[in-house]
């Protein structure tokens, strides 16, 4: 048996093409699962079924803001009744945060007429950006003040009759008295017209912006100013023009009316009666357009300043 001699291994040699590259690792980011359903859920909305569009509204109250960037998206790129059903369930979650803030303030007791008008005032353009109207009551403010330092002593009323009927041009409304429009504040100081308690409103806001001292006179159906300097009010009528009445004219006007006197309609009254009473003004106004569900939502306010508010 001849033996043979064990073979030389041949030497390795580099491969003659390049290996393919190592595949770079794919991060997949998983999206949250809450995003998900409330995805799900938001297209659910455009559903024929009734009974199946009820239960999605409940699970997406439930999921409060959660669900928004979803809704959001639908409003905007989504077919047309999704996006007609997406924005109309913004509106109403948007509104249900403006009742209860509006509560809250209703049972503080209102301590500012004008931060409640506003935050009313969100409540009828949920979402719309009202600062800007801020800022414009700030400016009648500043040209106010400028004025009552060119102004006699003791004129602070003639200068802001002067200068917001004058100028500005604030006067009542011509038409639709209940009208929305003449009872928010801020259509109304974009129209420079409304109704006497949102006019008397303006006037009150930009007077205490200079320190002049006022307050609202609540005569049924026609809210007046009252302006003192000096220990002398001077009482003002901004539906009217700003025209200046005398005490005699005040009670004219009630006996044209067939209001028996009282005291009370003389004496400046807490800015939490004249907000609700500028609610109940909205409240009749959504009534008469058929308006139900926000004129039920305004009652809520009503009933926590009547069992807060008013008590402190």
């Amino acid at each position: 048996m001849t033996l043979r001699p064990e073979s030389t291994p041949e030497p390795l040699r580099e491969p003659t093409q390049a290996l393919p590259p190592t595949p770079r690792a794919v991060v997949v980011t998983a999206v949250p699962a809450h995003r998900a359903r409330a995805t799900l859920l938001v297209d659910l909305l455009a559903d024929d079924s009734p009974r199946v569009t009820a239960a999605v509204r409940q699970a997406l109250s439930r999921m409060g803001r959660t669900a928004e960037g979803a809704l959001r998206r639908a409003r905007n790129t989504g077919p047309a009744r999704l996006r007609g059903r997406a924005r109309q369930f913004l509106l109403e979650q948007a509104r249900r945060r403006c009742v209860r803030r509006l509560v809250r303030h209703a049972a503080g007791g209102v301590p500012n007429l004008e931060r409640a008008l506003f935050l009313l005032d969100a409540y009828g353009v949920p979402g719309e950006d009202l600062r800007g109207h801020v800022r414009v009551l700030d400016e009648f403010g500043n040209r106010l003040r400028e004025r009552l330092g060119r102004a006699v002593p003791g004129r602070g009323a003639r200068a802001l009759v002067d200068y917001l009927a004058g100028e500005v041009g604030f006067a009542g409304c011509s038409r639709e008295f209940h009208h929305p429009d003449n009872i928010y504040m801020h259509r109304v100081i974009e129209r420079r017209e409304g109704l006497p308690l949102t006019l008397c409103a303006i006037y009150a806001g930009v007077a205490r912006r200079v320190g002049l001292e006022v307050g609202l006179l609540p005569f049924p159906g026609h809210v007046l100013l009252a302006v003192t300097e000096n220990g002398e009010r001077t009482i003002i009528d901004p539906f009217g023009g700003g025209k200046f009445l005398s005490h005699s004219q005040c009670l004219r006007y009630l006996a044209r009316q067939r209001i028996p006197y009282r005291a009370e309609y003389f004496r400046s009254a807490p800015d939490g009666d004249m907000f609700v009473r500028h609610v109940a003004n909205l409240i009749q106004s959504l009534r008469v357009r058929k308006r139900g569900s926000e004129a039920a939502d305004l009652k809520l306010v009503q009933r926590a300043y009547s069992m807060g508010g008013r008590r402190g």
